[in-house]
This record gives structure tokens, sequence and C-alpha cells, in this order.
């Protein structure tokens, strides 16, 4: 059984030296089969052509965040307006888990109604660190994926001020009957960064 005094740092042996003790102590064979296994199965291959989207409601809207814009899916929290800001989708600033985020109305800004009293409303976190947005959302649906080519370009029925941010359609739901609206994220955050200003 080895105590502290057969630590290095007490039998006076340089870390270099200890290193390389036990860099060149023996290996077990079965342990050196098992790791050569596990080095040796191959790498799973990501489909370029599938992405994720985090799905949410928004009155009779599905939109569709991509996964790498949402940073998660929270309880509804306690949205303090914020004075002297006047934009319209600007609710004000929430605490999230003791963070202090800016939180926008995407129902307003998109030109979305929501709904009066949302069954299980959540709130979405969305944007890097520096860009941090919550926004209320009436419903999230999960996390669905498709493929690029499943994306088709919004017609031109689609609201304005819902095609300025959207960068396609997908298909879901039942018989794929549901169209998500995929949320563009950098025009996203840059309309609700201007809120700010």
């Amino acid at each position: 059984m080895k105590t502290s005094e057969d630590h290095p740092a007490n039998t006076g042996e340089a870390p270099s030296q200890a290193m390389r003790r036990l860099l060149d102590r023996p290996m077990d064979p079965a342990v050196l089969a098992e790791n050569t296994a596990l080095v040796a199965q191959p790498h799973e291959t990501v489909d370029a052509d599938r992405f994720d989207l985090l799905v949410v409601r928004i009155g009779e809207e599905h939109l569709g965040f991509d996964a790498t814009l949402a940073h998660r899916v929270h309880d509804p929290a306690v949205i303090r307006r914020v004075p002297h800001r006047h934009a319209e989708h600007l609710a004000g600033i929430a605490a999230v888990d003791g963070d202090l985020v800016p939180a926008g109305l995407l129902g307003r800004l998109l030109g979305i109604s929501s709904d009066a009293s949302p069954a299980s409303p959540r709130i979405v976190l969305v944007g890097p660190v520096t860009r941090r947005w919550a926004l209320p959302v009436d419903e999230v649906v999960g996390v669905r994926q498709f493929s690029r080519s499943e994306v088709i370009e919004a017609p031109t029925t689609v609201a304005a001020s819902l095609r300025r941010h959207v960068s396609g359609l997908v298909r879901t739901g039942e018989e794929r009957r549901t169209f998500v609206a995929i949320i563009d994220g950098e025009r996203l955050l840059d309309a609700l960064d201007g809120g700010l200003r």
C-alpha cells in the first residue's frame, strides 16, 4: 500500500522522473487490449445534411431555433420593465438562475399574437453569452431533426415582419401538415439588440 511518503514530492524525486516512471511501467495485457479496442472503434460520422431545430409555438405559429442558437429552456420568470426604453419588442429584464437577461417579445417583433393564457409557457434563452436573450413562448414542442433538402423558401403569403426573420420553412407534425418557420439567428439577434440602443 502506498502512503503519502511515496508521493514524488515527499521522496525527493523530480516530477519529470516520476512521470517517466509512470509512463515506463509495465501495462497489463488486458488493459492494453481494452484500450486498443476502444481507440480502434470507428468515429461517428456527422451527416452535414441534417440539422436540429428547437421548435416552439407562439399563438398559431410554429417557430424553429437552430439548436446552436438556443441556449436552454427555462420555466417562466418575472420580467421587470426597463425605464426609458420604448422598443415595442423589449419586455424588460428577466432574472434567470441568478443572471439578468434582456427579455424580448418575439410575438410582437414577428407580428404574431400570443395565447391569452398559454397552458405551458416557457422562456427560451437564445444567443451567445454576450448577446443572450430570454424569449417567452406559449409552448416548447421539442427538438426535431430535419434534412436541408426539406427546407422550402418562405412564400410571399408569410407576413412581412415574420418573413424578415425567417430563413425558410419545414414541415413537421402528424402527416407533416404543420409548417415551422426557421428563425434566422443573426437577423433575430440584430433586431432584438436594436431595442437596447
